[in-house]
């Protein structure tokens, strides 16, 4: 995989994150009938874990925009989504029936950006940059 992969990796990446967000957004009464859920109330942690989808979407679009010079978001990407994996896996089993199964579509998705992300940084260590 070269560098143009890769570029193309972090418009998905941010773009999975900024439309993700997006639509969670739109979806929640859906998503949480659907799983026969009523949405938080306060949607504080919700809403809070939803302005980071965007946020972190953002970033990786900063750094499809300068791979090299934003690698530190990478990191922190790897970091955020290793967290939030963690986070929900262990809610969905801690609190079985009251988390939206749904919701693994994210988590499965970030766990794949992890090793995408960390196969850049090994990129572009061994490419020098």
């Amino acid at each position: 995989m070269g560098e143009r992969f890769y570029k193309n990796m972090f418009l998905v990446g941010g773009l999975w994150n900024v439309v993700g967000g997006t639509s969670i957004v739109v979806a929640t009464p859906w998503i949480f009938n659907t799983s026969g859920l009523q949405p938080p109330v306060p949607p504080a942690y919700y809403d809070g874990w939803l302005a980071l989808l965007l946020t972190f979407g953002i970033g990786y679009l900063m750094v499809w925009r300068d791979m090299y010079g934003n690698k530190n978001i990478v990191i922190l990407g790897i970091i955020g989504k290793l967290a939030f994996a963690a986070a929900f896996i262990y809610n969905l089993v801690a609190f079985s029936g009251q988390v939206p199964r749904l919701f693994l579509i994210p988590v499965v998705g970030d766990l794949v950006f992890v090793v995408l992300y960390w196969m850049f940084l090994s990129f572009a260590k061994r490419m020098g940059r």
